[in-house]
């Protein structure tokens, strides 16, 4: 019945999704943990205003300890990333989704029942290192045990699913106390693991190890019966590549030199935009910009908007070619977060001009939003698959991965840093700086790679 329906609405790409959960359910529960991340990183939007609460937090932290909890759990992720790849080649991609979201609802625990700002920012580090397990093995795990005809929409939804995890957060956060926003985070992780126990190991997992037949039987368990019977043709070809030394290959061969020096300037240019600070202080942002519309409604009216560019997005991607739409997304990003620093200026010096039009912040910040999302949000992403050999795409991955948690945290720390020294007004300035530094990085270095095979974007980087 499912084959038939799928043929019919091939055109129907929400329809086809649908269905594919219906058909092929196990191969989406790894979606959940992509919830489970991006609740995390939005956690600090609707926590922030409750750690003044003496009900809620009786030792209120400082603002330099505030700043700490809310960006230390860049580092967890850096950690995270660098533990789980040679992890999952050892252990298995199942067992690293276990520990990884294990961790992170045991440190939704603590952070509900520990209450002390030193133990915030253990904790929010310990769920940094499950959440980015999550993550990094999600798409892995994915990629190997997803069928062929919806490995694309499951690997383009995962950036849905992190901004459903945002809208989530938001929306109940700033309408319960802390410990339940906690609590949640916590069930969240339990639901993702109770979900794990019952998906299937990688087939390419099994392979790694020399168990072919086991990954035959996952293969037929997942009705991927023309797959089950290349299992030695697989086994060869991943015996091959593990006899390449991918860090060695990384550095010297010069197309991937120049697309991991591409791919990493373009992930520091992404964080360097503000994406972590906007969406980790959303709350905060509209009280101190005197929004007209309530912080805690314009703050789910952004995560609404994210959810929303999270089904637009894979139509640009596909339709346009990659450098237009960076260099699109890198010039509106950069004018949004100018237009708000000037609007927040004079909101701060009194100009009784900015008092007529306070409905100003939303409207800018959604924009800044879709934005953001069509184009810098996912082409570095997407430039990382399409510019690495395939024998150091991993490498190239991890690499580009862990520098931008890094300029992720050094970003968000910064940001509180510069808000109670010189305004938000400055911070929003240079952001607005760093996506104009990003738009010319783009005119002049970033190759177009729309319809070009992997040979040909190679000849290009060697130019």
């Amino acid at each position: 019945m499912y084959e038939r329906l799928y043929k019919k609405i091939d055109r129907l790409a929400a329809l086809k999704w649908l269905i594919s959960i219906a058909r092929d359910w196990q191969q989406h529960l790894p979606c959940i943990g992509q919830i489970l991340f991006g609740y995390a990183a939005g956690w600090p939007s609707p926590v922030m205003p409750k750690l003044l609460d003496p009900d809620q937090f009786p030792r209120a932290p400082t603002p330099m300890q505030t700043n700490w909890i809310v960006s230390i759990i860049f580092i967890g992720c850096l950690i995270g990333t660098v533990i789980s790849g040679p992890l999952s080649n050892t252990v298995g991609r199942k067992p690293c989704l276990i520990v990884g979201g294990s961790t992170a609802s045991l440190s939704f625990l603590a952070l509900a029942l520990i209450k002390h700002p030193y133990s915030l920012m253990a904790f929010r580090l310990t769920c940094g290192v499950g959440c980015s397990m999550v993550f990094g093995v999600n798409l892995v795990y994915i990629g190997e045990i997803a069928s062929t005809e919806i490995r694309g929409m499951l690997l383009g939804s995962t950036g849905l699913f992190n901004s459903l995890g945002f809208l989530v957060v938001y929306s109940v956060g700033n309408y319960v106390p802390y410990d339940v926003i906690n609590y949640i985070g916590m069930i969240l992780g339990i639901v993702f693991v109770t979900g794990i126990l019952f998906a299937p190991e990688t087939p390419i997992y099994y392979i790694i190890r020399g168990r072919n037949e086991e990954a035959k039987a996952t293969l037929l368990a997942l009705g991927r019966k023309d797959d089950a019977e290349k299992v030695s043709e697989l086994r060869m070809e991943i015996e091959s590549n593990h006899k390449v030394k991918a860090w060695n290959t990384l550095l010297k061969v010069k197309c991937n030199r120049k697309a991991l020096v591409i791919t990493s300037l373009l992930h520091i240019f992404q964080q360097a935009s503000g994406i972590g600070a906007m969406l980790a202080y959303t709350t905060m942002i509209f009280e101190i910009s005197g929004s007209s519309i309530t912080p805690y409604i314009a703050t789910i009216i952004v995560g609404a908007v994210n959810l929303a560019a999270g089904f637009i997005t894979p139509l640009f991607v596909e339709r346009f070619g990659r450098k237009i739409l960076l260099l699109l997304s890198t010039f509106l990003t950069g004018l949004t977060l100018l237009i708000l620093a000037i609007y927040i200026y004079h909101y701060n010096t009194g100009n009784p001009a900015v008092l007529n039009i306070r409905w100003v912040p939303l409207p800018v910040y959604i924009l800044y939003c879709i934005s953001y999302s069509f184009g810098f949000g996912v082409l570095p992403a997407t430039l990382v698959g399409e510019m690495f050999q395939l024998n150091v795409r991993s490498a190239g991955s991890a690499v580009a991965l862990c520098i931008s948690w890094l300029a992720a945290f050094i970003c968000l720390s910064t940001f509180g840093y510069i808000i109670s020294g010189s305004g938000v007004h400055v911070a929003f300035a240079i952001f607005s700086a760093s996506c104009g530094l990003a738009f010319l990085f783009t005119i002049f270095f970033v190759p177009e790679t729309k319809g070009k095979s992997l040979i040909e974007v190679q000849e290009m980087l060697d130019k």
